[in-house]
């Protein structure tokens, strides 16, 4: 059965269990729930506002196919209505109610014992946004929170930033099936609101000679490594008791 609310297997949809089946978790603190946060957007490349959820939802379940054997992961629908941080941003809210909706969504999840879990994060305004509500979940709500956004492993949707994003566009060719339309590459520089703060950290990934599959494998693998690095990671009691035997 398709299910609209989370674009990938159903093995690693939240939603796509019953409550009872969450007791099959013996250890929920080991599992890690991801929380996907795709903006809907124009981003003057000539693709649909939706890109982001159509990128960041392939390399997601790719990722998680990679490690499936290795992790536990599930992940809940995603977050799309978000603060307004682009003039091309559309359907946003005010980031307070923003911010207090991406919290009580973690909160609400980690009632059956989770206390693991992933903000991944496709839109390069939202970055700031994502790491000062990571922060408060594990401050005031003592969760332990990691952000993984797309930019990180080289597809980079701002428009300065970015640089080339003929990587990022191959991909959408690629998943989409068709090329995009027409764009106006002036008009992408006016996207950020305060452009002269942007520098550039991330060395953006180009079109693959041998084809956008090989340089989605790529992003995949990239972003499946991370996950596995998070795994390791040893929860948040067990690092207390480490520290105090330490000290």
């Amino acid at each position: 059965m398709k299910h609209y609310l989370y674009e990938g297997n159903d093995d690693f949809a939240w939603h796509a269990r019953r409550w009872p089946q969450f007791d099959e978790y013996a250890s929920p603190e080991q599992t890690l729930v991801i929380l996907p946060v795709y903006s809907i957007a124009d981003w003057c490349m000539g693709r649909p506002m939706d890109s982001e959820e159509v990128v960041g939802s392939v390399v997601l379940d790719q990722a998680l196919e990679a490690t499936r054997e290795e992790l536990t992961a599930l992940v809940l629908p995603p977050i799309r209505f978000t603060p307004r941080q682009s003039v091309g941003t559309q359907f946003h809210l005010d980031i307070e109610l923003a911010h207090q909706m991406i919290i009580e969504t973690i909160r609400s999840a980690a009632v059956p014992g989770f206390k693991r879990f992933v903000l991944f994060n496709t839109s390069p305004f939202l970055e700031e946004w994502i790491d000062v509500a990571a922060r408060d979940l594990r401050v005031v709500h003592d969760l332990q929170i990691f952000c993984v956004n797309l930019s990180g492993v080289g597809l980079d949707f701002h428009p300065i930033r970015g640089g080339d994003r003929s990587g990022l566009d191959s991909i959408l060719t690629e998943v989409l099936g068709e090329a995009s339309e027409p764009a106006d590459a002036q008009l992408a520089q006016t996207l950020d609101a305060i452009p002269r703060s942007v520098v550039k950290t991330n060395d953006p990934l180009v079109a693959h000679p041998e084809g956008a599959s090989v340089l989605l494998g790529e992003v995949v693998e990239s972003t499946a490594r991370l996950l596995r690095e998070i795994d390791t990671h040893a929860p948040l009691q067990d690092y207390a008791l480490n520290k105090e035997e330490t000290e």
